[in-house]
């Protein structure tokens, strides 16, 4: 009788070890990235409320891949940005610089580059450098911090802002002539002429160039050094540019 009871139980820890060998491992939570609704494309492409493609959905599903995760995208005005990272709703956005989200969070080298421009009517009067916007009335985007274009952090614009909802709405509002110029990044200007071809508005001057960064919560469960090693392989390796070409 022992023996067989033996036998028994040998034969049920056998088995609960292959059930435990065999059984599949729970899926890691999937990376959710905030997504600004204030951009247009080819940076995003949002329709019924839901990122369907652009730029921002490239980069963040080829992260996700190399972390072996789902990326999930949530949508936002880009005032919410800030305070969806800061409560631990979302784990990460990229297409940022710090002086633009509030709180404290991580960030990460440097990923996308931009080239930021002023587009100008084809009536309206010449500028040769940043400083001939003073006192005109200039098209941006509402939200949209432009302190990385100043000298000083804290000085004042030295022209009037006329804000717009998004970028897109900002260029319709050049080629009616409510202003003369608009600031706007150099992507999505191209991709607006291309579909716009009519258009009288031209890019005049480029402001800035510069490499956007991607800022991860401190509430995220995400291991900041990974995600730091992943998006600099993807710059290294030459990703990130292969998804841009895509787009120009």
């Amino acid at each position: 009788m022992m023996a067989r009871f033996r036998t028994l139980a040998r034969g049920l820890t056998g088995a609960a070890l292959v059930m435990a060998c065999c059984a599949p491992r729970a899926a890691a939570p999937a990376m959710v990235f905030v997504t600004p609704t204030n951009l247009i494309e080819p940076l995003v492409l949002i329709e019924s409320r839901q990122l369907r493609g652009g730029v921002l959905k490239d980069v963040g599903e080829a992260l996700a891949r190399r972390m072996g995760r789902e990326a999930r995208f949530l949508p936002m005005p880009g005032k919410r940005v800030s305070e969806a990272l800061n409560s631990g709703e979302a784990d990460l956005v990229c297409y940022v610089l710090p002086g633009w989200l509030d709180g404290d969070l991580l960030w990460t080298g440097p990923v996308i580059p931009v080239a930021e421009v002023v587009a100008a009517r084809d009536d309206a009067p010449p500028i040769n450098r940043f400083e001939d916007l003073a006192g005109r009335r200039v098209g941006t985007v509402l939200g949209y911090r432009y302190n990385h274009l100043l000298a000083q952090p804290n000085q004042d614009l030295p022209f009037e802002r006329f804000d717009a909802p998004d970028t897109r709405s900002n260029l319709a509002k050049l080629a009616l002539g409510r202003m003369g110029y608009a600031i706007v990044e150099e992507l999505p200007l191209r991709h607006y002429l291309r579909h716009n071809p009519q258009t009288k508005i031209r890019s005049v001057l480029v402001l800035r160039q510069y490499t956007t960064q991607c800022a991860q919560s401190k509430r995220s469960s995400l291991d900041f050094q990974q995600v730091q090693t992943h998006l600099a392989a993807l710059v290294r390796e030459g990703e990130i540019d292969r998804i841009l070409s895509t787009y120009r």
